[in-house]
């Protein structure tokens, strides 16, 4: 354009775009928006009709279109069309906005220049909607534009205006504008708006202040909303619900950007919670909490006193919100208790409140309310991810907000005693439990009872499971329930919260709804127990209120409701009559045991229960005076001899009953006796036996019951403690032969029971059955030292038995002991002994086995001094590294699980007599130690296992570590064993706590370890081994490790032939690994030093048979993916070892292939293996292995290709399979065309390589190397070698001895037209002949491919055929020349088409040629004409003589044919001569047609539908007719004629020497369907030729009877007196035929003269011509009427 300033391209791209915004009105300038009125002038020049087409003015639509491809074109730089572009994408023409678009699209202008973003805000202030839509959009980009505050501002109040916008109303030229934007404009122009507000508010924060914008675009954003209406909108389309729900969305985005005050927060808040509940949009709900989530994060606690009392207020309002109050649509109770857990501090009492409304506040809650409730009250969920202080809630005020004044949001009015639907009681408890919401007072209780015990218990640790945890160390730990004692009896400030909650638990356990009492009735029972009586005082009184508790159905509320009965009941502030009265009443319940039934007998049991609580209490609140209440006991309960035949829950009921009585010391005897043996006989009858028989059954309570019926026992032990004639002996008798059950789970009731009935009231486990503030320990029977000595003597020796069921109970019996009664000293003094045979039981299978040896060790080093601590720790650690432990067996002794050695008859090896006589029967004695080795081995696993799985790790982790135990310890964390590798992980864990620099310090001696273990002996050991170096050395760096790297790769590819699977297997990650590094190796260093050695090492492993060339499909795996990798990331590194890999690389593109597809390939037939030679050919394409070959590929230089091109080539030799020699094919590609120079000096040899490559049998393959050629071809330096392999390729076409091999050097040839069209031009004298005689092969692939190639680069004239003229002839008569018959005839073709091509050629130039076809002649004979003559008619003659007979009348048309064409040729006397023996048919009864012809039945051919023989005769009558000479025809046409007329006479055999006239040979009735059928034709072609000629022949001579009768001759052949001559089509040839004939006659035989031949003919063809139905055949036959005038 001339614009050599940058200024003047800007300043005329500037004019353009505000050309695009012209308009075309005459008006001010507001009618042209962004146009100031100096710039209309400038652009209309001053005259209104300078845009006026009508007043010889411009068009102005046609002129924006012209500006718009003008601002297209190369002429203006992206950020000069910048604007413009988005004026005309902007246009309403979708001419111009299609451009502008494109141009958008396509723009490299940064829109973070702020020069750039500030033309974009100047022009929204002025434009009309559709372009500030567009500009908007193109601001949504620019991270600076969010800087520009308050054009930011202006923006959306011009955009979010609901107003009309008439001035901004867009005009279409030549209409007048609209008088405001159209919804759908609007709509879009919102959308953009909002799109470009929130990448503001997501991009914002980061890029300037964000203060001067969040606020108030917040307060735009909630304008917006109300505009809609709020909360209740007017009524919206989807677009503008869609609006609404993005502002909301965009409000919290911004929100939580944006620094507020308390009082816009809290106002935010408010209005969002509202739009919540009230708006009834449905889209936007999802909106608004995201939106409350984000703001949200304004209220991290803790806030200060307003703040918090306003928060707290607005979380109540809604959380106590009903559904259907005011306009509230929806409930928001997700979202407050989701605030209160995350804006509040988790000590404050509101959240907790709203937590708990949240899980049982509101019947039917749905389901993410209930989970976030619970959150909200787990401290550990509460505190997982946070770091706010883990403060808990003060439980007392807890208790008083919860129970003792209503909770409302601030402002609200007090709820009154009406209308409240409140059960509220004078206690004043539920208060805040309406009826709905009465499920919610469990819960609260119950999270106050956690608070106050995790208040109370200050060391313990919250961690996952903590309430599990908690509620069982309350319920069985004696240390933990003392604390919790101790912490309520501390202060008396506490006793007032304590009652209140108290009395809380115990209204709630009181209602009749066993969801509210059962909870409450666990949780009092909880407390009180732990509580002093002083506060227990108050509730005493109403114990008669629970005696319906104790009646329940619900066995659980009995249970509990009889604890509770008991510790209130049995109150020190209860009179004795009191008591007494409870007592008798209860007795009063259990009178009709013998006769009760359900609901009834339920209330018997809750009685028994209710009172053996209430009697023992009262012994342990005061032992002084609960002597009356025990004393006719005998009486009244009945022995449980009496209940055996009652009901289990009956007998249970009993049992505990019984055992809380003989615990408190209560002796329960029938009568009175001296007698020891006769006391002892009535305690085993009544009650020892009946719980025995129970207890056998695996009943834990008949069990416990037996251990305290020893408590109640008297005092009858001897000194020497060795007596088992007591009742004592006895009950332990009964429950060490409980040994054989099963249960795991009951022998700990066994060793309880045992413990207990020994160690009396100084076991703790029975301590923990206080749960009342004792006054006295009158009531405690204790220990049996003897008893208790003898017990431990007998456990420890069972523990080194053999018998597995008693191994395992002696177990956990002795840990039982250990555990309540580790404090005694006949338990100190015996430590040693129990530590030794834990020791033992570690080697056990039975993991509960190996779990309870664990826990013991563990107790054991505890309960230990110092020493005894030391020798544990040492025992330990020879057990975890030593050689494992001694088995001592005998013959029964179990070695192995019952079916791990099956026998084979059912039965299976378990013991030792069963290895010995398994030997003895086989006659091998070494099996028995093989089969022990086998045991030790399992017994030595089985004992790692148990370490760190039970805790025995944290005795290790309190002693100092052997550095000689980090080697065998890292080691096993990788066994293979998961118990054992389990426990050493935890073990592991526990010692180390900086893993990182252990391993730093350690590192030499423990991968020395490794490699030695690897070695091993023992397969867990290489498995581990492998496992623990390839960890090791995950993510170290190589100079870590680099002196072993060879040691490990060596180790490595040793074990990868591993005989065991599972190391196999360990070994080939272990390869992955050392792979995974030197890859990793490669990516970040290059070509350093480091990668070149780990390259050393690595890639001649990789490479041999043990890598990518081994038998192991793993293996072999492996290494490919390695290799590929390497390959990928080597680099410039890679090139020392292209020449070796691309070799090995090619040759597995075969040997991977799974051997499926040979299978199949071998067995399918030939259409579907070419299919399948496809799809191997694409799977090559894109294996990762071609990947890799060419990621080598990239890095070949000259060096590389002067080792790799030898390499390549022997390669390529010795290729066999399919998919490597696809694979060398694309190699050759890659360097041809990506290498051209390295390879061009190796180009000749390859090239010399591929020609006979391309010949390769299977089609994919040649095709592939064909295209190879064609690229290799390109890269040949020399022109020899270009022509040498043309020639070849010449030389294999005319060599080839199958179809197959021409269709292969087709596909090269066309291939080299195809790929390298240039190269093909330039050898186009060698290659362009070949493609001409390939185009005229027989096979139709070749001259298909043939033709492809000639149009390619001949074109469809024929001058090309005549510029290669000679080549051409030369190559027609080398094909001729060879012996096979497909070339001699493509080489006649193509002589014939060039003969044509000159021809043509010729006539287009109005001159043929003669030289030329004087040169094809030449090219294709030796000699002159003469002798070409003579050899093709002794040709013809000699195929016409051969006695085939189907070939017989094809040889005999080639005798016309060739005398047709040769000039010099008379052969008609000779023609008649060799068809003279088959011009005789045999007259036969109907047609002579072809019943079993190989032609369609009804084919029009040139059999015409007769039969073999009547074919041939047809033949031999036209090759006498026809045979005539051409030149001579055109000098004496009549004489010519009698010739052949004479010659078919002589061959018919006629007698005579005439012509026979009057009566012809044709004329004969056998030949009447050769007639009909190719007479007439015959007739016309051979008398229109003689006519024709007749015209310019010298006719002196000719006129006279010769003439005339050769005409009647033809005549009387023609059937002008038959009726029915057949077809239309034959009827029509007739009359043709005649029409012929009569011109001759008119021409040579002077006919015309004649007026009686012609009245005689005209007579026969008007009789024809009325029989004639066919308008052609009547308008032939008039056509020759009209001859005859």
């Amino acid at each position: 354009m001339g614009l050599s300033d940058p200024k003047d391209a800007g300043f005329a791209a500037d004019w353009f775009g505000k050309l695009l915004l012209l308009r075309t009105s005459t008006a001010a300038s507001d009618q042209s928006p962004g146009l100031t009125d100096a710039d209309i002038n400038f652009l209309t020049l001053g005259k209104p009709a300078t845009w006026n087409p009508a007043a010889g003015g411009l068009n102005l639509p046609e002129t924006r279109i012209q500006v718009a491809n003008l601002l297209a074109s190369g002429a203006f730089s992206d950020t000069e069309r910048f604007i413009p572009a988005i004026y005309a994408a902007s246009s309403p023409d979708y001419r111009i906005s299609g451009v502008g678009d494109d141009l958008l699209k396509r723009s490299s202008v940064s829109l973070e220049d702020r020069n750039l973003v500030q033309r974009l805000f100047e022009a929204h202030s002025l434009l009309p909607p559709p372009y500030r839509i567009r500009i908007l959009g193109v601001l949504s980009k620019s991270e600076i534009a969010t800087t520009f505050t308050d054009e930011i501002l202006a923006a959306f109040r011009r955009n979010a205006t609901r107003q009309s916008e008439a001035a901004d109303a867009m005009q279409v030229d030549g209409q007048p504008p609209a008088s405001k934007p159209s919804g759908l404009e609007v709509n879009k122009l919102h959308r953009a708006l909002f799109e470009f507000i929130n990448w503001v508010a997501r991009i914002g924060p980061s890029k300037t202040d964000y203060n001067k914008i969040g606020p108030p675009l917040v307060d735009l954003l909630g304008d917006f909303v109300a505009a809609q209406g709020w909360p209740k909108p007017a009524r919206l389309s989807l677009d503008e619900s869609a609006l609404r729900a993005r502002a909301y969305e965009t409000i919290g985005i911004l929100s939580k950007g944006s620094s507020m005050s308390d009082k816009e927060r809290m106002s935010l808040a408010g209005w969002l919670f509202r739009s919540l509940t009230e708006d009834p949009t449905p889209d936007v709900v999802v909106n608004i909490d995201g939106a409350l989530s984000s703001l949200a994060s304004l209220f991290k606690p803790p806030h200060d006193f307003v703040v918090n009392a306003q928060l707290q207020s607005i979380l109540l309002t809604y959380m106590t919100l009903k559904d259907n109050e005011g306009g509230v649509v929806r409930s928001a109770r997700h979202a407050v208790t989701k605030w209160a857990n995350n804006c509040l501090l988790f000590s404050d009492v509101h959240a907790r409140w709203i937590d708990i409304l949240a899980i049982a506040g509101r019947p039917n809650e749905r389901s993410d309310v209930v989970e976030e409730g619970q959150r909200g009250l787990d401290p550990w969920t509460y505190y997982a991810n946070d770091d706010k202080s883990r403060t808990l809630p003060d439980w007392n005020e807890l208790v008083h907000m919860f129970f003792r004044e209503a909770i409302m949001p601030r402002n609200a009015p007090a709820p009154s005693a009406q209308g409240q639907g409140m059960e509220v009681d004078d206690s004043g408890v539920f208060v805040n439990f309406p009826a709905e919401s009465l499920p919610a007072f469990p819960v609260a209780v119950d999270y106050c009872r956690r608070i106050l015990f995790l208040t109370a218990l200050q060391d313990f640790h919250i961690e996952p499971g903590w309430e599990q945890r908690l509620g069982a160390l309350v319920e069985s730990d004696l240390a933990t329930r003392h604390a919790i004692r101790r912490y309520l009896s501390s202060s008396a400030s506490q006793e007032h919260a304590l009652f209140h909650l108290l009395r809380a638990a115990f209204e709630g356990m009181i209602k009749e709804e066993a969801r509210i009492a059962e909870p409450c009735a666990r949780a009092f029972v909880d407390i009180a127990s732990l509580s002093p009586s002083a506060t227990l005082e108050p509730l005493a009184s109403r114990a008669v209120e629970l005696l319906p508790l104790v009646k329940s159905n619900r066995k659980e509320l009995r249970i509990l409701g009889s604890r509770a009965f008991g510790i209130l009941a049995a109150h020190p502030s209860n009179s004795s009559e009191a008591v007494a009265g409870f007592r008798e009443t209860l007795i009063g319940v259990t009178k009709s045991l013998t006769t009760a039934v359900g609901s009834e007998l339920n209330a018997i049991e809750g009685a028994f229960l209710a009172l053996a609580h209430l009697l023992s209490r009262r012994i342990y609140y005061s032992p002084t005076s609960a002597g009356s209440l025990t004393a006719d006991l005998s009486r009244l309960l009945p022995p449980l001899s009496s209940v055996t035949s009652a009901t289990t829950s009956t007998q249970e009921a009993l049992f505990g009953a019984y055992s809380q009585l003989w615990t408190a010391g209560v002796q329960i005897v029938p009568g009175t006796t001296d007698d020891t043996e006769d006391l002892s006989g009535r305690i085993s009858e009544m009650f020892i036996d009946p719980l025995v028989q129970q207890a056998k059954r695996g009943n834990e309570k008949a069990i416990t019951a037996l251990g305290r019926l020893a408590i109640s026992l008297p005092a009858t032990e001897p000194v020497d403690a060795t007596t088992t004639k007591d009742i004592l002996s006895s009950i332990l008798e009964k429950l060490y032969a409980l040994h054989e059950i099963k249960q795991a789970e009951v022998h700990f009731a066994v060793g309880e029971a045992i413990t207990a009935a020994v160690a009396c009231w100084d076991a703790e486990v029975v301590q923990l059955t206080l749960d009342v503030q004792s006054e006295g320990t009158s009531y405690q029977t204790p220990k049996r030292s003897g008893r208790l000595t003898a017990v431990l003597e007998k456990l420890l020796a069972d523990c080194k038995a053999t018998k597995p069921s008693l191994l395992k109970a002696s177990g956990i019996w002795l840990f039982c002991a250990i555990q309540h009664c580790s404090h005694l000293p006949e338990i100190q003094s015996r430590l040693r002994q129990c530590q030794a045979a834990f020791m033992r039981l570690l080697s056990a299978r039975d993991e509960l086995v190996q779990e309870t040896a664990s826990r013991g060790l563990a107790l054991v080093y505890e309960k230990g001094d110092a020493e005894l601590k030391g020798e544990l720790v040492r025992d330990l650690v020879s057990a975890f590294t030593g050689t494992g432990p001694q088995l001592k067996v005998d013959q029964k002794t179990e070695l192995f699980d019952a079916g791990a050695l099956p026998t084979g008859d059912g039965k299976s090896i378990t013991s030792y007599k069963d290895i010995v006589n398994l030997a003895n029967e086989i006659g091998d004695p070494s099996l028995v130690y093989k089969f022990m080795s086998l045991a030790t081995n399992a017994a030595t696993w089985s004992t790692r296992s148990a370490f760190g799985r039970f805790g025995l790790s944290n005795i290790l982790s309190e002693s100092e570590v052997d550095p000689k135990l980090y080697p065998k310890l890292y080691r096993y964390r990788f066994d293979p064993n998961p118990n054992v590798q389990r426990s050493m992980n935890d073990i592991w864990k526990a010692l180390v706590k900086d893993p990182n620099a252990v391993l730093e310090t350690h590192f030499d001696s423990i991968m020395q370890d490794l490699l030695k273990s690897i070695l091993g002996k023992e397969w867990r050991v290489r498995e581990a081994s492998c496992a623990a170096i390839s960890d090791l050395i995950s993510g170290r760096p190589f100079q870590t490790y680099g002196r072993y790297y060879k040691d490990i790769w060596a180790a490595g590819l040793k074990v990868l032939d591993d005989v065991k699977a599972t190391v196999r297997n360990a070994a080939f990650h272990l390869c992955i690994a050392l792979s995974t590094t030197l890859v990793r190796q490669l990516e970040e260093s290059g070509s350093t030093a480091t990668s070149k050695a780990m390259m050393d090492e690595a890639l001649p492993f990789l490479l041999s048979d043990k890598g990518i060339e081994s038998s192991v499909a793993e293996v072999k795996i492996f290494a490919t993916i390695t290799v590929m990798k390497i390959a990928k990331s080597g680099g410039d590194a890679l090139k020392p070892y292209i020449p070796t890999m691309i070799p090995h690389l090619l040759g597995l593109l075969s040997t991977i292939e799974p051997e499926a597809i040979n299978y199949h390939y071998q067995r399918a037939g030939e259409d579907n293996r070419e299919r399948i030679d496809k799809l191997r050919s694409a799977m090559v394409s894109r294996s990762p292995i071609a990947e890799a070959i060419d990621n080598c590929l990239r890095s070949v230089d000259d060096a590389v290709m002067a080792d790799l091109a030898p390499k390549l080539q022997e390669a390529i030799k010795s290729a066999l399979g399919m998919p490597t020699k696809l694979g060398c094919a694309r190699v050759l590609t890659a360097l041809a065309t990506r290498h051209a120079l390295s390879f061009a000096p190796y180009s000749p040899t390859f090239l010399t390589l591929l020609e006979t490559q391309t010949l390769d049998r299977n089609d994919e393959v040649s095709q592939a190397y064909a295209r190879a050629a064609a690229y290799v071809l390109r890269a040949v330096p020399t022109p020899d070698a270009k022509a040498c392999f043309a020639a070849r390729l010449t030389a294999l076409y005319l060599a080839a001895e199958d179809d197959g091999r021409r269709q292969k050097t087709a596909d090269t040839l066309l291939a080299l037209a195809k790929i390298s069209p240039d190269h093909f031009s330039a050898l186009e004298a060698a290659l362009l002949p070949l493609a001409f005689l390939a185009m005229h092969d027989a096979d139709e692939y070749v001259a298909r491919a043939g033709r492809e190639v000639w149009d390619a680069h001949a074109g469809a004239s024929g001058r090309a055929a005549v510029r290669h003229l000679r080549e051409i002839a030369a190559l027609a008569r080398r094909a001729l020349d060879t012996p096979l018959w497909a070339l001699r005839h493509a080489g006649a073709l193509a002589a014939a088409a060039a003969v044509e091509a000159v021809v043509a050629v010729g006539e287009a130039a109005g001159r043929v040629d003669a030289d030329a076809l004087a040169v094809v002649e030449g090219g294709l004979w030796e000699g002159n004409g003469g002798e070409m003559a003579g050899r093709l008619a002794a040709v013809v003659v000699r195929e016409a003589k051969r006695n085939n007979e189907a070939y017989r009348p094809h040889a005999f048309r080639c005798l016309w044919r060739v005398a047709a064409v040769r000039p010099d040729l008379e052969m008609v006397a000779e023609i008649a001569e060799i068809v003279a023996p088959y011009l005789v048919v045999e007259e036969e009864e109907g047609d002579a047609m072809e019943v079993d012809s190989d032609e369609p039945k009804g084919s029009k051919g040139r059999g015409g539908g007769l039969d073999l023989k009547s074919r041939t005769v047809w033949a031999a009558v036209e090759a006498v007719v026809k045979g005539y000479n051409r030149p001579r025809m055109r000098q004496s046409p009549a004489a010519v004629l009698r010739e052949v007329v004479l010659a078919l006479e002589s061959a018919a055999g006629s007698q005579g020497k005439g012509l026979h006239a009057q009566s012809p040979c044709v004329s004969r009735p056998e030949f009447a369907a050769i007639r009909r059928t190719f007479w007439y034709e015959c007739v016309r072609e051979v008398l229109e030729d003689a006519v024709s000629e007749a015209a310019v022949a010298d006719t002196v001579g000719t006129r006279g009877e010769d003439g005339r009768e050769v005409v009647m001759w033809f005549l009387r052949t023609l059937d002008l007196e038959a009726d029915d001559l057949g077809t239309e089509e034959q009827r029509l040839g007739r009359a043709k035929a005649l029409k012929a004939t009569l011109r001759l006659g008119k021409s040579l035989a002077g006919l015309a003269e004649d007026g009686e031949w012609k009245a005689e003919l005209r007579d026969v063809v008007e009789k024809a011509l009325a029989r004639e139905r066919s308008l052609d055949v009547q308008k032939a036959w008039r056509e020759c009427l009209e001859l005859l005038k």
